[in-house]
């Protein structure tokens, strides 16, 4: 189920002639297949999840198990399209999700961060539901303290909200 999730990925990135680079699609496809099927298990979760997530959307965090150093940030799109993380609110701000990612797993920094949109669609043809998935990627990287303190602060502000 991974492979032809992860194939489909590929194939749209390519359609949309952004295809991805080719040291994050190595990292992806050299994960193991425990990672795999946790990555599976949290998709087909999806199904038991309350309607108040699947509208506002949600976020899981699994790690991998071949690669210390490497997580995945699950993102499942909000069916509301003006949510704060419908597709693409998500899309257009993954830049910042990763970095406040990055900020959080200081101890010890990690090496690669990757955010996985997940984004269940009816079937045009059918009653079926299609899942499709984004991927977009950051190296992990050391930050200063001041940077810290600043993105802690920034996590209450939003807590408060």
């Amino acid at each position: 189920m991974w492979y032809k999730l992860f194939n489909g990925l590929t194939k749209d990135a390519y359609e949309a002639q952004r295809p991805l680079p080719k040291a994050q699609v190595d990292t992806l496809v050299d994960e193991s297949m425990y990672t795999y099927a946790c990555l599976i298990e949290k998709i087909l979760a999806y199904r038991t999840m309350d309607q108040d997530s699947r509208w506002n959307g949600y976020v899981r965090h699994e790690h991998s198990y071949r690669v210390f150093g490497c997580h995945y940030l699950m993102v499942f799109y909000a069916q509301d399209p003006h949510g704060s993380l419908s597709a693409e609110q998500v899309r257009g701000a993954h830049q910042d999700l990763l970095a406040e990612l990055n900020a959080q797993m200081q101890a010890p920094v990690m090496e690669d961060l990757f955010l996985i949109g997940v984004e269940f669609r009816p079937c045009e043809d059918s009653v079926n539901t299609e899942v499709h998935l984004d991927a977009f990627y950051q190296s992990g990287a050391l930050i200063d303290a001041n940077t810290q303190r600043l993105y802690q602060q920034l996590a209450q502000l939003k807590a408060q909200l």
